[in-house]
This record gives structure tokens, C-alpha cells and sequence, in this order.
């Protein structure tokens, strides 16, 4: 059987799944049929796992992993821990010069772990031995030719034992640069490589180790090593040029290595290359070479083979015991060379981190840190991919099924307690939303309502089961009315909420708080007083898809907040500015400065300031807006364009047109250091941190749930916190800074200049003279 992995496309297809696949998700459904190709023409089983992935130059990720298990010859392992060389993996992750690599790469080649499985032919390890593996890339499983499996010596650690490849590497460099016990050396380099060179020199008998570098960053590694010591390029260059070391080994990878490494030989010395250059050796030092007589030995770990030819012995093999034995005995000591264990989830941050960070000197990916059932796992031949929440938008069910998100599975009146009887005050348009939330929360009651139009009142009462009250006052005063809901015009909220709270009633106000920062200033003040809870109506905190990006957010998914976005689009017709979205009550007070307070950004924007707020945990510094009016008599405007600024750095840029002919579209996203989450539309999120729930380094579904009403959850938890006796989850100085967001990009609207919220905060908490 052979199926070839650039029809996997349309053998998907062919088995009845109808997908339309992003180029991430369409190299998974190619590998997937690759593997099942390679077990079916080997005739063995397969493993699954993780493994990292470079897709491209500079683009880390961890993707799902499916390979043949061991057949002839091989071993297959499950990898506990990969070792990271960062300056080999720092030049190929770029594409530097020399660092030559295809991509997609998958990177990688030391690690250690436990064997699963062996083939024919192997008998130096079997299932459950502790191993080394050369050749490993970092991942979960491995199967490798038998011959780079080495049987872990008692006492060895994993971690340490994952160096093996690097071991080999360096110890057949000091072996072939002929370390002489009792006489001096000199490493050129400190990286892992450097580092590790020094050591081993120690350990085969060299009196002292001296140690070159570029700077001192590596300063305590270099002592931890045991080195006489660091000298630095540049600082220390007569010292180098007076050591006239017997043998130098060049560890660093640089072209201009070599030259330094003369200038530290001495006569007659001898200097052997651990690798190749990555780029152009500008000075090979020529003169230098022949006047003190040195002899360059080329120490690159691939000649092993042909040495091993020769000499009818497996080097390699050699090579790594010694190092396995030397580390286990304690002769030489690596654990402080790994100095960072990386979550392999988070390889897409660390690689990212090891891009521009040059101070650190080896890593390792802990690949018991992934969930044990999805670290390794015994493949399935016949089981099609899972690729849901991977890139791949399906028409239906996902293959392979998708899980219900935590947002999904979420009762947004788990924990309802008590019973608050709530009066409506006013019974227009957003009072019949708020009418229904309270009905449809298990802990409210709707028993009265009023509005000046008798007849809206009574249509709201006889529609929940409440009474119509002949007045505001006398709603206020029933007994069985623990919380009023104010849904009036802007205007109004002020007169009514201080009257409620005068009365000893709790408050729940429609947003935004107010029609200024004032008013909504003697809001907060006078519910204080009365000691009554107040709280403001921003219900979209319990949509299904912001309770799971903030629970991501708050598990780090964002790193440190960077910015957002938001954008409104919408086509308000002439008849909304009198009667409202649905005609149910007349009024002009929605065209009216001095009554709404504005227009498009008071009118829509309050729930996406708080939105980000929310998410956030921020406040902007200061606010920048302008903005404009399509209809040259109108008081208010349709059109907002605003940027705040952060402490932090922070930039968010908000624009709301409601005069955009034809358009209706939102969009709200956050992002930050290590990640990104969007809201509007369809919640995706994209992170390089590891976080439950989420798979890192792709964009993912935030929950795929049904729509909830989400102002009946906002209902029910203002009521669980009056019978907890507790302050309000969102409560009234959360509408009061929005407010205050807002009335600092109307000022700068007028001023031209940036406009700080705290400065106009603190002017209206100020004691009146």
C-alpha cells in the first residue's frame, strides 16, 4: 500500500470528510498519511507523541507527532528529556550563514528517555531500560538505528544523560587534540560546547583549563567548570597571546575562532576544530601557523565514522559510554549547564527568547511536563486525524470530533443563591432585555415596573408577572423591591439612582453609568453613603468566549498586555434617533448632547472599554480622540477614532462609526508579549505560553458553546452577591472609570491634546470648596 503525502487532501476527501484545510493542518494530514505508509511498508506499529516543528525560519511550534514503531535494528523510545544547544540551534532557528537547513526542520539531537520497544537484531537494551539517544530530535518519541541507543550506567541522571551527542562530541574533540595530564589548556568559546570541552579536558588530566571568550557572561559557568581563567577578546588579548597553551580546542562556531585560537597556541601546539565555521574565516593566521609550528586537527564528530572504520570499533559508541560513565561516576558535573528545563508547549516562546538572548548556556525540553497520555501513546493505523482546534475550519463536526471547551461546559448560574426582587425603572427598548434577564435568572424576581407612558410599563409587568407602579417614588417605597434597574435615558440615571439610594435600594444601571463623569461621580458617591451595592450593566464579561479567554489571560496566555483593538461598524437609520432600535418608545433624547452625553462612543463603545479593561487589568495613562458628524445638524457624533496608551507601553485604538451605509461588523482583540485573543468576531486565541485547555503556537477556537443569555447571568450574580453580602463583580467604579475613559476622549476631542482619565478622576472626587 502507498499513499503518497501530497494527496492527502484528496484522500481525506475520498473517506467522506468534507474540510477546508490551512496549510499547517494540511502538513499534519500529510504526515499522518506518511506514517501509516512507513508502518504499513515496514509491517510494524506506530507511536504518537509531540515534537517540536520550525515550519519556517524564525517559527517554532509543537505539533502532533506520529512515527513507525521500532522495526529491524531499531529502538523506539519515549524522550523524558531533550538537550538544546543554543548556539547551534540559534544559527539554524535564523538561517544564519553555514547553518544550513530545510525547512519545515524539526530540531534537535541529544536526548534521553526510556525504551518502548526494540527490533530484530537488538540486544544491548530492551523495554524499560534507561537510555541516551544520539540522533533524537526534540520530541516525545523517538526511533532510532540501535547503534545511537546507549544503556544509561546506574547513577545517571536522564537530564544530564540527554547531553550525550554533545559529550561525543566534545570528548573525541579533547581525545583528538591530545590533552596531555599534567600540562595546561586552553578552550576557545564558552558556550555549551566551550563549556563542556573544559570539563572533559579536566577530567582526562589537564593540569588547568584556561578559558576565551567574547565577553563575561558566562563567567560563572566557566568557574563552576573548574577553569584558571576567563580571559575576554578585546580586554585580555596580550594574556591570551602570552599563554602558549600545548593544545587549544576551538569550540565557538566562529569564523574568527581560528585566530584567536592561534594566538593563544603555543609552539608546537596542537589545535583542534570541534565543528565548522558558520561563515567565512576572514584570517586563518597564516603566518602564525607556520612560524610556531602548529598542527590543526579537524575535530568534526562526523569523521567518527570513518575512524571507527579503520580501527574496527564502534567510536561513537565508545565515545558516549565514556561520557555517560564519567557524568555518572560525578567526575564531571553538567546539571548547572542546563540551566533552563523548558516546557515543550512553550517552545514557540523559548526559541523566540533564544533568537536575541545570548547569556544563556544550555537548555533541555522536560517532556515530562506534557500530560502523560498524550507524551506517548501506542498509534492507531485506521483512526483518521484529529486536527480540530490545529488550523482547520470544518464544515460540521471536526475530524476526529472536538472537545467541548471549559467556556462550553460552563452554567453561568452555577452558585445562584438568595432572591432579589428587583423594580424596572423605565420600560422602553433596553428594559425589555433587562426585563427578560431578570426573569430568566433563577435567583431575581421582576415585581413592578414604571415608566411615564402607563402603557409600556403595563405591557413589561402583565408580560413577567410584576405590577405597574403609578410612579418612580412609588415603586421605590414598596417593601417587596430590594434593587431597582434603571433602563432611562442617559440624563436620567443620576435623578434616579440618588433617589434609589436615598430610599435604601440597590442599584443596577443600565450603561453607560451616566451621561457624564460628574453625574456618574454623585452616583458612586451617594450609593456609598446609603451603604446600598451599585453596579453597571457591562454583561458581555459573561459571554462564554470572554470568560475563557480571561481564565487564559490570567494562566498567562497574553504575557504582558501589549495592546487592543476594537472596531464598530453600523448603519443607524434616521428612525433611531427617535424611536430607538425597535420603536417602542419616542423620544429625541438619543440626539441630544446635553441628554445622552454623545453619541456613538457613549452609546456603544462602554462595553468595549470595560471588555479590555476586564481582560487587561489596565487603565490607559491618557486618551486621544477626534471625532465627527455625517450629519452636519447633528448634536452628537457617528464617528470616533481613539488611541489610549499605557504604563506599560501599552497602545489601544478603538474606532466606532455608526454612518457606515450598509455595515454592520465589530471586531475586539488583545494582545501581548506571548500572545493574542480575539473576541469579534468568532473568539479565536494564540499563544507561545502553555495553558490548559490550549494548544500553543496556533490559532484556536476559544469554545465552539451556544449563545447564553448573558445579561440573566449578569442578573443572577449581582443577586448571589447582595444574599453573600459582598461586593457587586462589577460594580459602580468600574463604570465610573469607563466614564472617565470616555470623558477624557471627549475633552481631547475639543483640545487637541492627550487627556489623562485620573487627572479628570481626581478633579471630580475633589471636595467642593
Amino acid at each position: 500500500m502507498r499513499l503518497l503525502g501530497d494527496q492527502a487532501t484528496v484522500r481525506l476527501k475520498q473517506l467522506g470528510y468534507s474540510i477546508q484545510m490551512t496549510a499547517e493542518a494540511k502538513r499534519e494530514a500529510e504526515w499522518w498519511l506518511r506514517a501509516r505508509a512507513q508502518a504499513l511498508n515496514r509491517r510494524v506499529g506506530l507511536l504518537a507523541g509531540w515534537g517540536v516543528l520550525w515550519p519556517s525560519a524564525g517559527v517554532a511550534e509543537l505539533v502532533p507527532l506520529e512515527l513507525p514503531a521500532a522495526g529491524r535494528g531499531e529502538v523506539s523510545v519515549e524522550v523524558l528529556s531533550s538537550a538544546v544547544s543554543p548556539g547551534t540551534e540559534r544559527a539554524q532557528f535564523l538561517r544564519l550563514p553555514s547553518a544550513v537547513v530545510v525547512f519545515p526542520h524539526r530540531p534537535g539531537y541529544s536526548a534521553a528517555g526510556v525504551v518502548v520497544s526494540v527490533g530484530a537484531g537488538v540486544s544491548h537494551v530492551a523495554p524499560g531500560d534507561a537510555v541516551a539517544v544520539s540522533g533524537a530530535n526534540h520530541a516525545s518519541i523517538a526511533t532510532v538505528p540501535a547503534q545511537f541507543v546507549y544503556p544509561l550506567p546506574a547513577g545517571a541522571d536522564t537530564a544530564a544523560a540527554s547531553l550525550v551527542h554533545l559529550g561525543i562530541i566534545c570528548g573525541q574533540g579533547v581525545r583528538r587534540a591530545g590533552v596531555v595530564p599534567g600540562q595546561p589548556a586552553c578552550v576557545v568559546g564558552a558556550g555549551l560546547i566551550g563549556a563542556l570541552a573544559q570539563r572533559l579536558a579536566l577530567a582526562a588530566g589537564a593540569s588547568e583549563v584556561s578559558v576565551i571568550a567574547r565577553s563575561r557572561s558566562k563567567q560563572r559557568v566557566v568557574e563552576a567548570g573548574g577553569a584558571s581563567e576567563l580571559l575576554v577578546t578585546g580586554e585580555d588579548d596580550e594574556r591570551i597571546a602570552s599563554l602558549a597553551a600545548p593544545v587549544v580546542i576551538e569550540a565557538t562556531g566562529d569564523p574568527e575562532g581560528l585566530s584567536v585560537a592561534v594566538s593563544a597556541a603555543g609552539p608546537g601546539a596542537r589545535v583542534a576544530l570541534l565543528g565548522s565555521p558558520r561563515g567565512v574565516t576572514s584570517d586563518l593566521g597564516a603566518d602564525a601557523l607556520r612560524e610556531k609550528g602548529l598542527t590543526v586537527v579537524g575535530a568534526h564528530v562526523n569523521t567518527l565514522v570513518a575512524e571507527g572504520g579503520r580501527a574496527g570499533v564502534d567510536m561513537r559508541a565508545r565515545e558516549a559510554e565514556g561520557f555517560l560513565e564519567l557524568v555518572a561516576a560525578g567526575r564531571v558535573q553538567v546539571a548547572d549547564l542546563l540551566e533552563r528545563s523548558v516546557d515543550p508547549r512553550e517552545a514557540g516562546a523559548f526559541y523566540r527568547e533564544l533568537a536575541t538572548s545570548r547569556e544563556l548556556t544550555g537548555a533541555r525540553f522536560d517532556w515530562t511536563l506534557l500530560p502523560e497520555r498524550e507524551r506517548f501513546t501506542h498509534g492507531r493505523l485506521w483512526r483518521l486525524p484529529d486536527v480540530s482546534g490545529r488550523g482547520v475550519e470544518a464544515e460540521g463536526e471536526p475530524l476526529g470530533g472536538r472537545r467541548r471547551s471549559a467556556a462550553a461546559q460552563e452554567d453561568p448560574f452555577a452558585g445562584a443563591a438568595g432572591m432579589t426582587r428587583f423594580g424596572m425603572l423605565g420600560c422602553g427598548d433596553i428594559a425589555v432585555a433587562n426585563a427578560a434577564a431578570v426573569a430568566a435568572a433563577p435567583n431575581a424576581q421582576l415585581v413592578a415596573c414604571f415608566d411615564p407612558v402607563a402603557s409600556l410599563a403595563q405591557d413589561l409587568a402583565s408580560t413577567y408577572g410584576a405590577e405597574a407602579a403609578p410612579s418612580a417614588e412609588a415603586l421605590m417605597e414598596r417593601e417587596d423591591v430590594d434593587a431597582v434597574f434603571i433602563s432611562v435615558p442617559h440624563h436620567l440615571h443620576a435623578p434616579l439612582a440618588l433617589e434609589a439610594a436615598a430610599r435604601g435600594c440597590h442599584i443596577v444601571v443600565e450603561k453607560p453609568l451616566a451621561n457624564s463623569l460628574e453625574s456618574g461621580q454623585q452616583i458612586v458617591a451617594a450609593a456609598e453613603r446609603a451603604g446600598v451595592r451599585l453596579s453597571v450593566c457591562f454583561p458581555h464579561r459573561y459571554q462564554p468566549e470572554v470568560l475563557a479567554a480571561r481564565r487564559a489571560i490570567e494562566a498567562g496566555a497574553l504575557g504582558e498586555f501589549a495592546g487592543a483593538h476594537v472596531t464598530l461598524f453600523e448603519d443607524k437609520p434616521p428612525s433611531y434617533w427617535v424611536g430607538g432600535p425597535s420603536g417602542r418608545a419616542h423620544s429625541d433624547w438619543r440626539a441630544s448632547r446635553e441628554k445622552a452625553g454623545g453619541g456613538t462612543l457613549i452609546m456603544n463603545m462602554p462595553h468595549y472599554i470595560d471588555l479590555i479593561r476586564h481582560l487587561s487589568g489596565a487603565d490607559p495613562e491618557d486618551v486621544a480622540a477626534v471625532t465627527a458628524r455625517a450629519d452636519s445638524d447633528s448634536e452628537v457624533e457617528d464617528s470616533v477614532s481613539m488611541s489610549l496608551r499605557y504604563g506599560n507601553g501599552a497602545l489601544a485604538s478603538l474606532f466606532s462609526c455608526t454612518a457606515m451605509r450598509g455595515a454592520s461588523s465589530v471586531e475586539l482583540r488583545l494582545w501581548g508579549s506571548d500572545g493574542q485573543v480575539r473576541l469579534e468576531p468568532a473568539g479565536r486565541i494564540y499563544t507561545l505560553r502553555a495553558v490548559d485547555g490550549v494548544r500553543t503556537s496556533r490559532w484556536q477556537p476559544l469554545g465552539s458553546s451556544p449563545p447564553i443569555a448573558i445579561r440573566a447571568a449578569y442578573v443572577s450574580r449581582f443577586a448571589t452577591a447582595l444574599a453573600e453580602e459582598r461586593p457587586p463583580e462589577v460594580g459602580g467604579e468600574d463604570g465610573l472609570v469607563v466614564q472617565a475613559v470616555m470623558e477624557a476622549a471627549y475633552r481631547s476631542d475639543e483640545s487637541g491634546r492627550r487627556v489623562r482619565p485620573a487627572d479628570l478622576l481626581a478633579e471630580v472626587r475633589a471636595p467642593s470648596a
